[in-house]
């Protein structure tokens, strides 16, 4: 029953990728140690969103995110950075 949940409501194959995303501009946060997110059995996010960048934390997403918001915080400064060359190429 969990399973069908998960593939229901959190694949990515269900989000379709616009074809006007930069999707070299997401970055995924996965925690290797989630009770939560199967990870036997189902497909790397690369196979489904070509391009995206993936960043692995050694804990569950619970622990991470009390204990480790730093790596939150570096992730979305990270992906911020990148993004400004590309909003204001168009100018």
């Amino acid at each position: 029953m969990m399973r069908l949940l998960v593939d229901e409501f959190t694949s990515l194959y269900n989000y379709s990728c616009s074809v006007q995303s930069n999707t070299s501009n997401a970055m995924f946060i996965a925690c290797t140690h989630d009770g939560y997110v199967l990870r036997d059995g189902i497909p790397h996010m690369n196979d489904v969103w070509l391009g995206i960048h993936i960043r692995y934390i050694p804990h569950g997403y619970v622990s991470a995110f009390l204990f480790n918001q730093s790596d939150f915080h570096h992730a979305a400064a990270k992906m911020l950075q990148r993004q400004e060359p590309n909003h204001f190429a168009g100018y």
